[in-house]
């Protein structure tokens, strides 16, 4: 029953905070009274509706949702392994952590041109952006998650007589992978951030694809639908994300780590 009255409270301030945003957003459009900069939430939903009875849309979002989902079934568990490789093990973390730390302070999008030379402007250019975006991301969630692990846990563990591999599948695994879990979600994000621009150069579909196209035809109502969506495609993908947690990894759920 408590569990039930969270998900209805959720659900109304979710739907409070889209109203006051639509309001906000249908108070600018009639005060700067410009329909072609900004169009009015109206006009957006009608060129959503269109776009979706076309079958254009769904077309749009399947692909990329699909590149999304490769991203992340590849980039996670890589990232994840090498992550927590570098957390463990101190030489290969002081060879490699400044050449991490340096591809991580270099925004993804800066190598959209390096890609597109190397794979040419084809699906292995995206899918390649997207895995690196995914597995950098993961991987440093996961060596702060190995990294962060108290000491006392480990000598506690060694008492016992637990090292070694043991040691880390018993002691050190189970306790980053929150970190991890954070890692993953914040990969969603960039991941969405990414594949936008991916599909502005050279994709002939995608909802980075929709956005470019209704830029160069200057239909502002048809760059906002595609916006809209890919905030929705987010936020799917996060919400499933946590769900697939919850479910598989109870132990490690949101919901359960708050309580």
């Amino acid at each position: 029953m408590t569990r039930r009255l969270e998900t209805m409270r959720s659900f109304i301030l979710a739907a409070v905070g889209i109203v006051l945003v639509l309001l906000t957003w249908q108070c600018a459009a009639l005060v700067i009274d410009m329909s072609l900069l900004v169009p009015t939430p109206a006009v957006v939903a009608q060129n959503m509706w269109a776009a979706a009875s076309s079958g254009h849309l769904f077309a749009d979002i399947a692909v990329s949702l699909k590149r999304l989902l490769v991203a992340l079934a590849l980039g996670m568990p890589v990232g994840a392994i090498v992550g927590c490789a570098l957390g463990r093990w101190e030489v290969l973390d002081a060879a490699f952590n400044p050449l991490v730390r340096m591809f991580n302070a270099i925004p993804a999008i800066a190598l959209v041109p390096f890609f597109l030379l190397w794979f040419g402007i084809t699906e292995a250019s995206r899918y390649a952006l997207l895995f690196y975006t995914v597995s950098l991301t993961v991987l440093l969630s996961a060596r702060q998650g190995v990294r962060s692990v108290p000491p006392l846990r480990l000598k506690a563990a060694a008492t016992l007589g637990v090292t070694g591999v043991e040691a880390f599948r018993r002691i050190v695994l189970p306790s980053c992978v929150p970190a991890i879990i954070v890692g993953v979600r914040t990969a969603i994000g960039l991941a969405v951030m990414v594949v936008v621009a991916a599909e502005m150069l050279g994709a002939e579909n995608g909802l980075g694809y929709l956005i470019m196209q209704a830029r160069s035809h200057f239909i502002v109502a048809d760059m906002a639908v595609g916006v809209i969506c890919l905030g929705l495609l987010s936020v799917l993908l996060d919400r499933v994300f946590n769900r697939a947690v919850e479910t598989l990894l109870p132990r490690w759920s949101v919901r359960r780590r708050v309580r």
